[in-house]
């Protein structure tokens, strides 16, 4: 955490003053729940169908013994292959921090090499939370925030608690940034 705190604040000795962290989030690990149903069902499914392959193989002098074997060591690497899957899954999600700051949406991904995209508040144009029913039962939801930011036009905060209360907090930051540098925004119809 202190770490991320003193990413926040790795800019010029003016702006140090002034950022602030105002939230810090990462999204939930409900939202692998799918994944992780889908591969237990996979693994249940392929140990359960490989057990009565090995009890329907008949039994020969010679290849008996060989056949039989390999079964165990295929229900083992399937177990282990899923294993490493739903741990890919658990890792991808739990190393995804969202910082937002006074100036700017911080949004950090990856496990063994890391991307950080930054969003300068006074580009942000439009918020937007998406609640789909998995979410809303878990009491989570998604804020899409749109901006006029070429790099990252789009970004999502996937599985938050509190949806509306981070979209306020935007709301309020972005007003902040666009009095600040005189943002106006033009609608064409």
């Amino acid at each position: 955490m202190i770490a991320d705190e003193e990413r926040v604040s790795e800019q010029s000795p003016t702006q140090q003053t002034r950022e602030q962290t105002v939230w810090r989030g990462s999204p939930s690990q409900a939202v692998n729940l799918p994944v992780y149903l889908l591969l237990g069902i996979g693994v249940i499914v392929a140990t359960v169908g490989l057990l009565f392959l090995r009890n329907g193989t008949a039994p020969s002098a010679t290849t008996d013994l060989n056949a039989r074997s390999v079964y165990p060591w295929i229900i083992v690497a399937i177990w282990v292959l899923c294993g490493i899957g739903a741990l890919a899954t658990y890792l991808k999600v739990s190393t995804t921090k969202y910082v937002l700051t006074s100036e700017r949406l911080r949004v950090t991904t990856g496990v063994l090499s890391t991307r950080t995209e930054d969003l300068e508040l006074r580009r942000v144009r439009d918020s937007i939370i998406l609640r789909p029913l998995w979410a809303r039962m878990a009491g989570l939801g998604d804020v899409q925030i749109l901006s006029a930011d070429a790099s990252t036009p789009r970004v999502v905060l996937h599985a938050i608690r509190d949806p509306d209360g981070v979209q306020a907090l935007i709301r309020s930051n972005v007003q902040v940034q666009w009095s600040r540098f005189g943002v106006r925004q033009m609608e064409l119809d």
